[in-house]
């Protein structure tokens, strides 16, 4: 599990989400996941994204010792969320379902988010060191986000030659995927 210390902005806490923290958790990325792609998101995407988000689904994930093949923290900046990141055992059960196997790396790196007005703090950084080892480790990046595809080339991934379209939830949005081997 990766340990790497890095100094976080003042006032955060990064940890392990709990159960309790699964409402928040799905609700803080459903909004980033609006901001971030605003514009390019279909309207109903909020609705539609909470319910894919699973919170009973999250909140089971969270509380169960037996997924230690996940590794997932939550920051916290008092009683609000201001990242999260979230790494798996691949592939995940929609690439499999759409035949985008075998996966590039056994790891994924399925979430990282912070919130706006911490871009640029090192707490994106704080949060790949985190849940981000030294195994190799793949992404899904939606088309056009050149801010990620910055910060994550910086960390060695290199864009795959790749195109698919996201589901009916995100609209078809062009994505690919990097890959740090």
């Amino acid at each position: 599990m990766p340990n790497r210390a890095r100094a976080l902005p003042e006032g955060v806490e990064l940890r392990q989400p709990t159960p309790a923290d699964a409402p928040a958790w799905a609700m803080f990325l459903v909004e980033e996941q609006q901001r971030t792609y605003a514009g390019r998101l279909p309207q109903d995407f909020g609705v539609r994204g909470l319910a894919q988000a699973n919170v009973v689904g999250l909140a089971r994930a969270f509380g169960d010792p037996a997924r230690r093949e996940a590794v997932r923290q939550v920051a916290w900046q008092g009683d609000r969320i201001v990242g999260i990141a979230a790494t798996s055992a691949a592939p995940a059960a929609w690439e499999q379902e759409l035949g985008l196997v075998p996966p590039p790396a056994g790891r994924e790196l399925d979430r990282l988010y912070v919130h706006a007005e911490m871009h640029g703090s090192g707490l994106g950084a704080a949060l790949f060191d985190a849940v981000v080892d030294e195994r190799p480790h793949y992404l899904w990046l939606i088309d056009g986000n050149d801010r990620a595809a910055r910060f994550y080339e910086r960390r060695g991934f290199r864009h795959l030659d790749e195109q698919v379209e996201t589901g009916p939830t995100w609209g078809s949005i062009p994505m690919h995927r990097m890959l740090r081997d």
